[in-house]
């Protein structure tokens, strides 16, 4: 009688620890939002970027104080780049201000091949996402990502806004700077998840990205990409982060 008793309790054990699983929160900071700039106009200046330089393990995207610019920040090195008359200029980021700032410190990612069937930028996010869960990041918080290969085809833009104009909308941002693109060169990619459109996604999205080639020579706003079925996916590797913080769910 004492075995009938032993199995049930073992079955309910076992499955009691299916039903757990440990993942962790990657550490994301964010200034602004894109709430703030779409409904309020609010472009003004929210961080000074070198309170974040010297710090090597720094990843982060955003705008430009007024719109003027992408940012990115690349192992803690950060970069700017503006339209300059009919072309582009790319400066030294840590020396300007952004009113629009996404950022994480991850010390070493995991990589992972993107499958024949995401071929496009439109079909990456749930493939993200599941590939997230997999690893064990809490998909409910923001997370980093990476992106790195040759696609076939790269669309981006450079805002530049007319600090005159009051109106925002995702159509007149995209137009109101350079926009072009390159096709298959090699290039890296910056991107955040946010479970939340509108924090520093726009309403329509849950990943904001942004785009640069290997010598640096402009940073952008990520707008399309194909051929992306040969890049690789990078994620943080958790068990280098100090400050992950961990959570169990069932």
């Amino acid at each position: 009688m004492k075995f009938k008793h032993l199995i049930p309790l073992f079955l309910l054990t076992l499955l009691a620890c299916q039903r757990e699983k440990q993942t962790y929160i990657v550490p994301v900071e964010s200034i602004g939002t894109l709430k703030q700039i779409m409904q309020e106009g609010d472009i003004e200046a929210k961080i000074d970027l070198q309170t974040l330089a010297g710090k090597p393990q720094l990843y982060g995207i955003g705008a430009a104080e007024n719109l003027k610019g992408e940012i990115m920040i690349w192992k803690g090195k950060a970069f700017l780049t503006t339209v300059a008359g009919s072309g582009l200029a790319t400066y030294d980021g840590f020396k300007k201000s952004a009113s629009l700032l996404v950022y994480s410190e991850v010390p070493a990612w995991d990589s992972l091949p993107l499958p024949p069937q995401i071929d496009e930028l439109a079909k990456l996010e749930e493939f993200l996402l599941q590939s997230a869960q997999r690893a064990g990041v809490d998909t409910n918080h923001p997370f980093p990502f990476l992106l790195k290969g040759r696609p076939e085809m790269v669309s981006w833009h450079v805002v530049n806004w007319d600090e005159n104009d009051p109106v925002h909308t995702h159509a007149k941002h995209l137009q109101s700077g350079m926009r072009s693109g390159w096709k298959n060169t090699p290039t890296e990619v910056i991107g955040f998840y946010s479970p939340t459109p509108g924090v520093f996604t726009h309403h329509d999205s849950r990943i904001h990205l942004h785009v640069t080639t290997p010598d640096r020579r402009l940073v952008a706003h990520l707008d399309q990409a194909t051929g992306i079925n040969g890049m690789n996916l990078y994620l943080p590797a958790l068990e280098n982060l100090d400050e992950v913080t961990s959570s169990t769910k069932e």
